[in-house]
This record gives structure tokens, C-alpha cells and sequence, in this order.
């Protein structure tokens, strides 16, 4: 009994992980469907307050990176597709650079809500649709523990950057976001281990 209570918390945690852990939905219901979690997937360490903790104690370094094509340009961005990657974000960073960025990959689309704890700095996020079109970019504040939703249920991959990174270089609701090897679902999705 032991197992699955924590299988189900532990299922309840990795749908909502996001820079610093987006807002979490209401505990699932064992009744219904379980989410798909990979294997490898990390067990759960507990806060002093017992909260699972996904996310890591320090700066992430040495993240992959991907050339993505946002319009007509070329970039090269960090990459988070594992559970921690993804819980941690930019946590305990000092700042971002004006042309640094960090691209969320999930496995399916869905609304997502991303948060800026242990993020001292603000943030442009573009919610992004499976087809790697922008569908809206937000600000994200500062140490700001209220999750910002996306208006879209269709989001699969999420883009951080600098305040006014996406303005500056005119890629708004709409750009189309893809690899040099293809589509984002096609050569970046398969890699993901949240749904």
C-alpha cells in the first residue's frame, strides 16, 4: 500500500514540474487513468514542510544544447527533458544572458503554468504548441511563486529567456520554432520523460 501512495504522489508531481515547479492541479484520483512516468524517473526526496522535491540544490551547468531555427534565425539553446532538468530550470542562477534561452520539452501537449521559484530575475516565456508555433509569450517575475498558466491546453514545449528576448527579435505569437534535423514532436519530443 505503501508503493502505490507514493506511486500516486509521485504521479501528481511530475504532471506539474516546470521552471521551479509550475502551480500543481489537485491530487489525482486513483479512480481514474494514470499518467505514463518513464522509468527512470527520479524517486522523490522530501522537504522539511514533506513536499516532494524534484528540483536540484544548485545551478544546473553542462546542460545539452539544441540549434533551434525560430523564424529565420538560427540559435543555440539549453535543453531540459529529464524530470530534474525540468524541475530546476534557471533555479539559483544569478541572472540570464540577453541572448541565453532554455527550452522545456514534454512529451504531450497540455496547458502548462510555469513559476519562478529560487529565480532571481525576470523572465519572457513563450508557451509553445506541438506544430513549434508560439502561441503567447508572458513574463514571468522574479521570485514569483504564483504559477503563470498558459491560455492554450496545447502546449508541449516551453522557451525561457531574457525580458524582451522574443520582442527584440520580433518572434511573437505565431513564429514557427523548429530543429535543424526537424519538426520539435519529431526530434525533440521523443526525448522527453514528463508527459
Amino acid at each position: 500500500m505503501a508503493a502505490v501512495k507514493h506511486w500516486l504522489v509521485l504521479l501528481w508531481c511530475v504532471g506539474w514540474l516546470g521552471c521551479g515547479g509550475p502551480t500543481p492541479p489537485p491530487p489525482p484520483n486513483p479512480a481514474s487513468p494514470a499518467a505514463t512516468v518513464a522509468s527512470n524517473a527520479p524517486s522523490a526526496s522530501s522537504s522539511s514542510d514533506s513536499e516532494p522535491v524534484f528540483h536540484l540544490a544548485t545551478a544546473q551547468v553542462n546542460l545539452p544544447r539544441v540549434r533551434l531555427w525560430i523564424g529565420a534565425r538560427e540559435i543555440v539553446s539549453e535543453v531540459c527533458v529529464t524530470v530534474p532538468q525540468i524541475a530546476t530550470g534557471l533555479m539559483h542562477r544569478p541572472s540570464i544572458g540577453p541572448e541565453e534561452t532554455m527550452l522545456f520539452v514534454f512529451g504531450s501537449a497540455r496547458e502548462r503554468s510555469f513559476y519562478m521559484k529560487n529565480v532571481p530575475f525576470d523572465i519572457d516565456v513563450a508557451y509553445i504548441d506541438p506544430e513549434g508555433v508560439i502561441q503567447e509569450v508572458v513574463r514571468l517575475k522574479a521570485n514569483d511563486a504564483k504559477g503563470v498558466p498558459s491560455r492554450s491546453s496545447r502546449i508541449q514545449f516551453v522557451l525561457e529567456a531574457a525580458p524582451d528576448y522574443f520582442t527584440r527579435n520580433g518572434f511573437g505569437p505565431g513564429t514557427l520554432i523548429a530543429t535543424d534535423r526537424g519538426g520539435l514532436v519529431q526530434t525533440l519530443a521523443p526525448l522527453a520523460q514528463l508527459q
